[in-house]
């Protein structure tokens, strides 16, 4: 984790990297390399998202619009500030999507009304400030059917090729050798057999001390781990085992999903030890009490005061005694049905590392299905593992691979690891290692971006860049002024709602200081809270002061 004071330390921060960490050295040169221009944002705590404030293209010269590739454009256009819109400044505009906003929105409480609005919204901020729109995969939802196309766009970094290549290198070194010593492969398991065997056969799978098999990701249910432990009990009731995975990654929800892997086992560790210091008070209180008895025994003198300090520390004592233990007994109810599991799943939760530095194991397996295309997959294919994955549109562009055992169902899934913790996997054939590099990834970018003269006169006669102009108007002219303000606030978004208000707080001339105020004070993030705060309480008072 980093924390930046200013936009040059990032700036230098993200150059070094370039620079000594992805081997780029030409575009970490910050003459001749690539420009990073910066714009205001702020960060919305509920939606963990990261917002403009302003119109981001103020920002970006003229001379530098010509093709402009938007990552998530609906994202980006939600809340956008009033302005010209992104196909009036550049001549093409590629938008690039790869997160499931509705699915995530689905899997709350609230998604019976918000995914469908989502979907809506999105579906129009694409069709309003995009000219071509690239999903990563088909799990995704229609947003402008003349304009989309479906394509992997991204690439893994060379770390993950260099291990799959001394992975690579290391098989064909022990293959020659037992090519010489005349050894066998280990004969294959057929998925009708892995469910047959309960002689215990099949219970010698996971007797290795090390532990094969991870995943690596944010810590969320919506991640898939609530159908890895499905997964896991299935894989006990065939083999009599669970199978041991490491679990790295961080998130919210991380504490309730150790707890369902590791069962409840009495009380927790806090519990415990908050039980542990009551016993040890009461101890101590009970010596105090025979520590004054002794000295009331030796002197008759002041006996009354003697008592009384005895009677007041007793209740003291007793009373913070009584406190420990009612905390040592705070009511825990389980989050989820799988705390209540009697036999833990081997499992360990590292926290979060480098994906690269993962070199260890030779099973990956991530039962996701809210993905849009799995980074972590491809990444683990580029190290030459063993990847199994559900048959999902969202893993379509990994089946093409021989490392890749996809499954149906739980049957296939038990079978494919059991095949896959017996065997290792295949070396990575050249054209499929080529598929995962970033240079393999641009070829693909271009191609999917280009507008064949057919393509362009079939969106003619459909005649929707007409309406994807109207679209672009409606929501500009919605976001202008106090009520598009407003509006953003009400369809929740939170700090980045007053663009109006910001707009103008920045254009104030630097003699308008406000009841004297500094304009330094005036543009510290200490008096943007205090509008915020009363803008809050009370609805357009600090707009309507601003427009005045």
């Amino acid at each position: 984790k980093n924390n930046f004071t200013s936009p040059e330390e990032q700036e230098v921060y993200i150059r070094k990297w370039l620079r000594e960490e992805a081997n780029m050295p030409e575009e970490a040169d910050p003459e001749h390399g690539i420009k990073i221009v910066f714009y205001p944002a702020r960060y919305h705590s509920g939606l963990k998202s990261i917002f403009a404030m302003g119109d981001i293209m103020s920002v970006i010269p003229d001379s530098d619009s010509d093709v402009c590739i938007l990552e998530e454009p609906e994202h980006l256009n939600w809340y956008r500030a009033p302005g010209f819109g992104w196909t009036k400044k550049f001549s093409f505009v590629v938008g690039i999507i790869h997160t499931n906003y509705v699915e995530y929105a689905s899997s709350h409480y609230s998604g019976l009304w918000t995914a469908p609005a989502i979907k809506a919204m999105s579906s129009a901020m694409v069709r309003a400030y995009c000219h071509v729109v690239i999903k990563l995969s088909d799990t995704l939802q229609t947003f402008a059917e003349e304009k989309e196309r479906t394509s992997n766009v991204h690439g893994v970094r060379l770390d993950f090729l260099t291990e799959g290549d001394r992975r690579a290198t290391e098989f064909n070194d022990v293959y020659a050798d037992s090519l010489e010593t005349g050894e066998k492969d280990i004969p294959s398991t057929r998925k009708d057999d892995i469910c047959n065997e309960r002689d215990g056969s099949l219970s010698t799978v996971n007797s290795s001390n090390t532990t094969q098999v991870y995943f690596i990701g944010k810590l969320l249910w919506t991640k898939g781990l609530d159908k890895m432990l499905e997964l896991e009990n299935y894989y006990k009731t065939c083999t009599r085992n669970y199978f041991a995975i490491d679990v790295y990654g961080n998130g919210p929800e991380e504490k309730e999903i150790k707890r369902a892997f590791h069962g409840r086992s009495g009380f927790s560790s806090i519990q415990r030890n908050n039980a542990k210091q009551a016993e040890a008070h009461l101890e101590k209180v009970e010596d105090v009490d025979d520590e004054i008895e002794v000295e009331v025994a030796e002197s008759k003198v002041d006996i009354v005061s003697k008592r009384v300090a005895k009677i007041s520390k007793h209740i003291i004592a007793k009373t913070q005694t009584f406190k420990m233990t009612t905390e040592s007994m705070e009511l825990d109810l389980p989050k989820s049905f799988y705390e209540l599991r009697k036999e833990p799943i081997p499992s360990t939760f590292p926290g979060r590392v480098d994906h690269a530095t993962l070199s260890q194991y030779k099973v990956f397996v991530n039962p996701s299905q809210s993905e849009v295309l799995c980074t972590t997959t491809a990444e683990a294919l580029a190290m030459g593992k063993f990847v199994i994955i559900p048959v999902h549109p969202s893993n379509t562009f990994f089946m093409q691979f021989d490392n890749c055992l996809p499954y149906r169902d739980k049957m296939e899934f038990a079978a494919n690891l059991h095949w896959a913790l017996n065997r290792n996997p295949e070396p990575l054939k050249p054209e499929h290692r080529q598929l995962l590099t970033w240079e393999a990834a641009t070829e693909r970018l271009v191609s999917a971006a280009a507008i064949t003269r057919r393509e362009a006169k079939e969106r003619h006669l459909l005649g929707t860049s007409k309406l994807d102009e109207r679209i672009a108007w409606f929501h500009n002219e919605m976001g202008k002024g106090t009520k598009g303000d407003t509006l953003r606030r009400v369809l929740g978004a939170g700090p980045a709602s007053d663009q109006e208000a910001y707009k103008l707080m920045k254009e104030r001339p630097a003699d308008d200081n406000e009841e004297g105020l500094s304009n330094k004070f005036i543009g510290s993030s200490l008096a943007e809270a205090i509008r915020n705060t009363l803008t809050n309480a009370v609805p357009g008072a600090m707009a309507s002061k601003y427009s005045a």
